[in-house]
């Protein structure tokens, strides 16, 4: 009985050695966050927006709801070079300024408010 408990124990150690292997590896690869809310934008690439600020510096939000957070907080659009939103279907950057959204659908992309996003038709 003894030697069971001594294998689980040493089986425990050496599992939590590798979950803590595993975090340190993450952490070293740094991943672009929604300022706004801290949700991964890779994790949301069909609702992320990219916002250029005049400097050239860049920030990317998780969805259209922290976007226009990060624009208010900005005191406005100018204060952009460019801001734009992907396109729920093709997943193509368009100007955010000119794309056409849709309020309250059942899809939740990334929160609520659900805000799609959707170019323009030519």
């Amino acid at each position: 009985m003894k030697t069971v408990i001594k294998i689980a124990f040493m089986l425990a150690v050496f599992q939590l050695a590798l979950m803590s292997f595993q975090v340190s590896a993450e952490e070293t690869h740094k991943r672009e966050s929604c300022r706004v809310c801290g949700m991964y934008i890779d994790q949301y690439q069909k609702s992320a927006a990219e916002l250029v600020f005049k400097d050239g510096q860049k920030e990317y939000a998780c969805g259209v709801a922290c976007m226009l957070r990060e624009v208010e907080d900005a005191e406005g659009i100018s204060a952009f070079q460019s801001v734009k939103v992907h396109d729920w279907v093709s997943g193509e950057l368009v100007d955010a300024e000119i794309a056409t959204y849709v309020i309250g659908s059942e899809v939740i992309p990334d929160m609520v408010p659900n805000l799609h996003r959707f170019r323009q038709a030519r």
